[in-house]
């Protein structure tokens, strides 16, 4: 679990890759079988987003700013909201805008895409939908070709017969459009946490105030083998009145939030009894015991803000040492302290 240390929610692309690497990158997990989702019959991406603090009409509004910034015409480019309701908490967007495959000095290889981005909000949770995906390729070329993503970027079309590779010309369709679907998908998340942790900042400074004088310590001064001592003895995570023993690959580490510090909590979906009480409760207790004694080393204090849930390939894709027979939720959390006894 290393990585996930350096990991900030821009993470939350978490599977994104440079572009300059794009050409050596095809046979990444992320592109491969299973990569492509439908719904009745049609190339669909989809994600939910909780975040437990914010209301229905806050996770509305936030993500119509948002949705009116990021689809917005551009000369020929036609990308624009086309629906709301904020009863029913819906945003739709219409797209048009450019995947670039290669540019050069004397070339430039590119697609128009076309799609829709479907936002459902409620309390405590986002849903996203990005469909109706269709390209327009070369279009300078005596009016160029249309595909849809139906019959471009399936395994049978993008993929080699192995499904080891993506294939020469429609792969870089697929890749182009999955790095899309990553960004957006990002895009909100980061939006999401960025309102979410601006509105703490007088908390924060409480909390800040209250340290100085009870002792406790910033998480750059908590010890970097967090993961060796749990393993050395045990690490609980106590929600509400529940405190349960965690495996030690459940420590995810620490990471930066719009500056701001964060713990990454991994639960496997199949431990639905933690769970249950991670999802009603507003705060956790996470404790690192050196040995099986009763009294905890290091206690840390965390404020729930974001849950994402992981499939065992998307932690593949970061190399990450872990069982790929199982899925997992991701909890992160704001510090508000840590403790050192």
């Amino acid at each position: 679990m290393k990585k996930l240390l350096l990991l900030t929610l821009a993470l939350l692309p978490l599977f994104a890759t440079a572009k300059d690497n794009k050409k050596n990158d095809n046979s990444n997990p992320k592109y491969l079988e299973g990569a492509i989702t439908f719904k009745d019959d049609k190339i669909t991406f989809e994600d939910e987003i909780k975040v437990p603090s914010m209301s229905k009409d806050e996770l509305y509004t936030t993500m119509l700013q948002w949705a009116e910034k990021r689809f917005v015409p551009d000369k020929k480019l036609n990308s624009r909201v086309v629906y709301t309701n904020k009863e029913n908490g819906e945003i739709v967007a219409s797209a048009e805008e450019y995947l670039v495959f290669s540019s050069t000095a004397l070339s430039l290889d590119r697609t128009r895409i076309y799609y829709h981005f479907y936002i459902q909000t409620d309390n405590g949770v986002c849903k996203l939908n990005m469909s109706r995906i269709r390209y327009w390729y070369d279009e300078n070329r005596d009016g160029g070709e249309r595909y849809t993503a139906e019959e471009w970027i399936t395994d049978d079309m993008a993929l080699n017969k192995k499904k080891t590779k993506l294939a020469p010309i429609c792969g870089k369709f697929r890749r182009e459009t999955i790095d899309l679907k990553d960004e957006l998908f990002a895009s909100v998340k980061d939006n999401l946490g960025q309102k979410v942790l601006g509105t703490t900042t007088t908390e924060n400074t409480a909390t800040a105030a209250t340290a100085k004088k009870t002792g406790t310590v910033a998480v750059s001064e908590l010890p970097a083998n967090l993961s060796e001592i749990a393993a050395a003895g045990k690490l609980t995570i106590k929600a509400g009145n529940k405190e349960t023993e965690l495996a030690v690959s459940a420590w995810g580490g620490f990471g930066k939030l719009f500056n701001k510090d964060v713990a990454y909590i991994l639960v496997d979906k199949k431990q639905s009894d933690i769970s249950k009480a991670m999802e009603s409760a507003s705060a956790y207790t996470v404790s690192f015991y050196k040995d099986k004694s009763a009294d905890a080393e290091i206690i840390i204090e965390c404020k729930k803000t974001m849950i994402q849930e992981l499939s065992a390939e998307e932690l593949k894709s970061l190399n990450q040492d872990i069982d790929t027979n199982k899925e997992y939720i991701m909890y992160i959390c704001e510090v508000t302290s840590a403790k050192l006894q």
